[in-house]
């Protein structure tokens, strides 16, 4: 079962009903670039790829006395979340809405048609986690990020803190991030969904000292994001994975904040 805007289409107080040729599940397409090389069959693999906007249908049985209530409820934009699944939810927004034929005693009833797009394609997470500070060495793995994950997280936060020099940052795509060295007071943050770099002396996740021109990043997609590692033995076992290398690492240590993405 589906819910707008916090109110459950399948709803008895207004008689709704939602109606088999509804189409909740996402096709995804890709745009995938093609480089090919003068006599070599097909084309260059690993360029990467980006998804296009997601459009649903939802068809909802409404009698005619609710039909302007449910057409306020899906409004112009919003948010989708499942019934019973209360952690995940996306944003959308209505392409289009039309009624049906009414049919019943009077034409009582009309089946709505919404077509909806979801602009930033895959479910979110409603709640921002942050992982367990993971002490760095010269070599280490952070595992266990986003448990569940399956379609990447280009929004997260990335801090890093304590002395430090030569950090660099790499998830299992091969997307990486570089930091600025760091004494023992401070903290640096690394912002996927601006590229922008910030240096404190507090244990903050906001403000500072914006030193976004001290950083590098790059990766498959041009830019450094957290991407679903699975068990190859057990697909559903999903979660992000970094692995941090760093020339020195005093007291230093790194975690991660943000909500995990999904594909449904």
């Amino acid at each position: 079962m589906y819910a707008v805007n916090g109110i459950a289409l399948d709803n008895p107080t207004f008689g709704w009903v939602l109606r088999a040729p509804t189409r909740p599940l996402a096709e995804v397409t890709r745009r995938r670039r093609s480089v090919d090389v003068s006599g070599t069959d097909g084309v260059i693999p690993g360029m990467g790829s980006t998804a296009e906007p997601v459009t649903l249908v939802f068809v909802v049985q409404t009698p005619r006395e609710h039909l302007e209530t449910l057409n306020a409820l899906f409004g112009d934009a919003g948010t989708l979340t499942q019934v019973g699944l209360a952690n995940r939810a996306v944003a959308y927004e209505v392409l289009s809405s039309a009624p049906g034929e009414g049919w019943g005693a009077g034409d009582e009833y009309v089946d709505m048609r919404f077509v909806i797009r979801l602009p930033a394609v895959f479910w979110r997470a409603t709640t921002t986690v942050t992982s367990p500070a993971t002490a760095l060495a010269a070599s280490t793995s952070v595992t266990g990020l986003f448990v569940g994950i399956s379609a990447p997280v280009q929004d997260a936060i990335v801090r890093v803190k304590g002395a430090c020099t030569g950090v660099q940052v790499t998830d299992t795509s091969g997307a990486w991030v570089k930091f600025p060295d760091l004494t023992a007071t401070q903290y640096a943050r690394f912002h996927m969904a601006t590229n922008e770099c910030f240096i404190t002396s507090s244990n903050t996740w906001s403000g500072g000292t914006d030193v976004s021109g001290l950083v590098d990043f790059g990766g498959p997609r041009g830019g450094f994001e957290l991407t679903p590692r699975r068990d190859p033995a057990n697909p559903s076992s999903r979660d992000a994975r970094l692995t941090v290398s760093a020339v020195t690492y005093t007291g230093a240590a790194i975690e991660v904040r943000g909500r995990s993405a999904h594909q449904i």
